[in-house]
Formats: C-alpha cells, sequence, structure tokens
C-alpha cells in the first residue's frame, strides 16, 4: 500500500496511459480516417494506412531493442513526432501526405509503451508484480479511453448544427469535420505525454 502514494508510480502510470493512448488511437481510427475524411478508398488505406502504421510500430521497437539507449529522450522525441504526425493528418486536405502522417506515427508511438515499462523497471527494481499490474491497467485504460473519446467527438459533430455549418465554410461534411477534431484530439494525448516523459 505504500506503493500508491509514491508520485513516481502515478507519474509513471499516467505516463503509459497517455502512450497507450496515443498509440492505440491511431491504430483503431487511422483507417476511418482515411476513408472518410481524406476520401482514401478502404482497401488502399486499409493495406497503405493501417499496414504501414503497423509497420512501422515493429520497426521502432525492433529497431530500440538493437541499438536503443536513453529511453527518456526516446519517449520524448516520439511523443514530438506523434503531436506532429497527427496535426498533419488532421490538418490536411492531401491524402497522401496524410496516409504517410497515418502511418509514421507508428514509428512515433512505437516506444511510448513498452518504453514506459522500462522506464518503471530502473525506477522500481524490486517493485514486484504490482507495479507492473498497475502500468498494464495505465496502458490498458488509455487505449480504450482516447479511441473512445475520438468517436465521441466524431459523432457530436454530426449532431451538432454549429459544427455542420462550419464544415459546409470549409468545404467539408460533417463527417469529415468531426474526424479532423478526433485527429486533433489524438494529437493531445502525446502532447501531454512530453510533459510525463
Amino acid at each position: 500500500l505504500h506503493l500508491l502514494k509514491n508520485k513516481a508510480l502515478w507519474l509513471s502510470v499516467t505516463a503509459i496511459f497517455l502512450g497507450g493512448a496515443a498509440e492505440c488511437t491511431m491504430a483503431q481510427w487511422s483507417s476511418g480516417y482515411l476513408e472518410m475524411a481524406l476520401g482514401i478508398p478502404k482497401a488502399l488505406g486499409d493495406i497503405f494506412g493501417v499496414a504501414m502504421f503497423a509497420l512501422f510500430l515493429g520497426i521502432g521497437r525492433t529497431l530500440y531493442s538493437k541499438i536503443g539507449k536513453n529511453i527518456g529522450r526516446v519517449l520524448t522525441l516520439g511523443g514530438i513526432g506523434a503531436v506532429i504526425c497527427y496535426l498533419t493528418a488532421a490538418l490536411t486536405t492531401n491524402p497522401i501526405l496524410g496516409l504517410i502522417a497515418c502511418g509514421f506515427t507508428g514509428f512515433c508511438t512505437s516506444m511510448l509503451w513498452p518504453g514506459n515499462l522500462i522506464v518503471i523497471a530502473d525506477r522500481f527494481p524490486a517493485g514486484g508484480v504490482f507495479i507492473y499490474a498497475m502500468m498494464a491497467a495505465g496502458g490498458d485504460l488509455g487505449a480504450s479511453v482516447a479511441p473512445q473519446l475520438v468517436g465521441i467527438i466524431t459523432d457530436a459533430a454530426t449532431l451538432s448544427p454549429t459544427l455542420i455549418n462550419f464544415a459546409e465554410t470549409l468545404g467539408l461534411t460533417a463527417s469529415q469535420l468531426g474526424m479532423k477534431l478526433g485527429m486533433i484530439l489524438g494529437a493531445i494525448f502525446p502532447l501531454l505525454g512530453i510533459i510525463f516523459y
């Protein structure tokens, strides 16, 4: 129980929450986003968006396992890169650029979840099962809550007359605006993560 009073533990749980949120939001929404907001056919979006995300995710983790060091710097740079990718995907009207941004998010977020486990292992070398259970709960919570929030934002845009009118002034449908707002929300998770890393 004394560990529950440890601020470092709660900082780490929050950091992995944000890392899981940053990774899983794009993983779960890139296919729909590429199709609905950028007009890329579903098959191409899945192959080149979702698959590219997964490929870059694997490359990032493999590279760190082979040559990685200074996990704090890796987490910070990954968070910065993820913010840039999310905002690029959200704000661009170029489908190819949006697809590349969605895919490259996989590389940027690749260490945001497992990297926090490395940090906690260094910080609590004798922490035991409880520490890792807390970290697993934090990561899983981020992975479930963040994509749900994006869905709520996307749905809200299609129901709000104000946002529907705003979308029309931008030459977008309400669904497209909602998806773009959802991606902007997605950028908040790695942005906040930078502070904790």
